[in-house]
């Protein structure tokens, strides 16, 4: 629309309703700070540690772990030899120049 129709506005008048209150309910109170284990201690002070390198951390934790356990999975099965020849080719891959 064009003309003084479009420049005339109603107004709008809103009324508040107040409305009751919810009870509140006062927070618990925590006993303390919470209690950790001993993985989740370890990794905070990882974190405090090396700062952003701790998921890297975590991840390298991870792969260790399976690692060693796999290395203990071909000791039961194939012996002990055989292991430790896995354990020596890890550790020369590892170590080789990049």
């Amino acid at each position: 629309m064009k003309g003084p129709e479009s420049r005339r506005r109603r107004a709008v008048h809103l009324r508040h309703v107040p409305t009751e209150k919810p009870p509140t309910v006062p927070a618990p109170r925590s006993a303390g700070r919470p209690k950790r284990t001993r993985g989740e201690r370890f990794m905070l002070a990882a974190e405090r540690v090396l700062g952003g390198l701790a998921p890297t951390l975590h991840l390298a934790l991870t792969m260790v772990a399976v690692t060693v356990a796999a290395l203990v999975v071909v000791a039961f099965t194939l012996g002990i030899m055989p292991a430790v020849l896995g354990l020596v080719v890890l550790l020369a891959y590892i170590s080789r120049p990049r």
